[in-house]
């Protein structure tokens, strides 16, 4: 299966848009899920907001959407309260943001291969880690953050506008 990773550009919004509603009505029947809904969470702000700034990042499968996460280097305050591995500010890590793939395309590497660009990203762009927050819904995604090299580094309550406050479980990888 031959898979291209590239930015999202202003014409994939109404695509992205699409993969992601239809991603958030898969996610719903399932017992985990990371709590996005259509309209809340991923929504039009967010997207198009990660778009401009050149921060979504889109995994295609012969011209169709399989894939997608931000990437960036912002992070929810709550971060500096996190049992981190790395001695870093902000602005010297990286932050992996909103990854789902497709529910035809999982148990394919997809997620693994996404994560790897990500890293990859961040390492050439000079960060020393790379971090990331799962809901505490959402522990069945651990495994491939761990599989990475990504270690877990506690727990935090954080707030979000489309879930409020809960229990997240933070990760980070350690650059070279």
């Amino acid at each position: 299966m031959e898979m291209t990773i590239r930015r999202a550009e202003e014409s994939d919004y109404k695509a992205v848009q699409e993969f992601n509603d239809r991603l958030s009505d898969d996610l719903e029947k399932e017992p985990y899920h990371p709590c996005w809904q259509k309209g809340v969470y991923p929504d039009e702000a967010y997207l198009r907001g990660a778009i401009g700034a050149g921060e979504l990042r889109l995994a295609e499968v012969q011209g169709q959407i399989a894939a997608a996460m931000v990437v960036n280097a912002l992070a929810n305050e709550g971060y500096l309260q996190g049992e981190w591995n790395v001695t870093a500010g902000p602005g010297e890590y990286g932050v992996i943001h909103t990854l789902g793939v497709g529910t035809a395309y999982r148990r394919r590497g997809i997620g693994r291969q996404m994560i790897q660009y990500a890293l990859e990203l961040f390492s050439a762009a000079g960060y020393k880690a790379v971090r990331l927050d799962l809901i505490d819904h959402n522990l069945p995604a651990a495994p491939v953050y761990t599989k990475a090299g990504f270690r877990e580094c506690g727990s935090v309550r954080l707030f979000y506008d489309a879930v409020g406050w809960r229990t997240f479980y933070l990760f980070e990888y350690t650059l070279p």
